[in-house]
């Protein structure tokens, strides 16, 4: 599997639209490389065909979308909405089909993008801390990815994302093997079931990014 940013490309793109992809795209993994000499491991853990839900440690807004560049495949990463009033940010989220997300309420419509993205096999990304560092800031997990997995029945890729001691950080992103929890899909998932698969799945999230490494009690 061959990773570019043509794996966005979309029926009605105009040539423009497609060269400037592949010129932020280029740029990115440049500046990964270049700046954070990136390391990825387990990439033939990314299911080749069929949908998955790619789930990872949030770092910080310079850092995370690596886990997408690295990622062989279409990622369709759900972010909040706040970041789209930076035209900058929200040109770049339409570009590469980010999904805004209204936080703290229940968001319809991006629930209702997030299960297209799924019925058209394809790659569905989210942080389960849903801030920057919640894992260290002890802020409780949200279950959406879980629920999305268990009421659809599709597969969970955990990524750790890991950033070696500075001044000069070095970017490790490890993507797990896949989880799959269909025996418990539900179209109404049972909270107790929801908390279960979110926490072993974050201890997994954990291990991959060296967590207990860097946060020692």
């Amino acid at each position: 599997m061959k990773n570019t940013s043509k794996n966005f490309d979309k029926p009605g793109d105009t040539w423009f639209t497609k060269f400037q992809r592949r010129i932020i795209w280029g740029a990115l993994k440049f500046l990964y490389k270049v700046v954070y000499r990136v390391k990825v491991e387990g990439v033939e853990n990314i299911p080749e065909e069929g949908a998955f839900i790619l789930c990872g440690n949030h770092v910080d807004y310079i850092k995370v979308p690596a886990v997408v560049v690295y990622c062989p495949r279409k990622v369709n990463f759900i972010a909040k909405i706040e970041l789209f009033k930076n035209p900058f940010l929200r040109n770049l989220g339409e570009k590469f089909d980010v999904i805004p997300v209204k936080r703290g309420k229940q968001d319809v419509d991006a629930m209702k993008k997030s299960l297209k993205v799924l019925s058209k096999k394809e790659g569905l990304g989210l942080f389960p801390e849903g801030t920057t560092r919640g894992l260290e800031k002890g802020v409780k997990v949200k279950t959406g990815a879980a629920f999305m997995a268990l009421r659809t029945g599709t597969v969970i890729v955990p990524a750790g994302v890991e950033v070696t001691s500075r001044p000069f950080p070095k970017i490790i992103i490890r993507y797990g093997k896949v989880l799959d929890y269909s025996q418990y899909q539900s179209r109404n998932p049972e909270k107790e079931v929801l908390e279960k698969v979110t926490q072993e799945m974050m201890g997994i999230i954990k291990s991959l990014s060296n967590f207990d490494k860097y946060n020692k009690k």
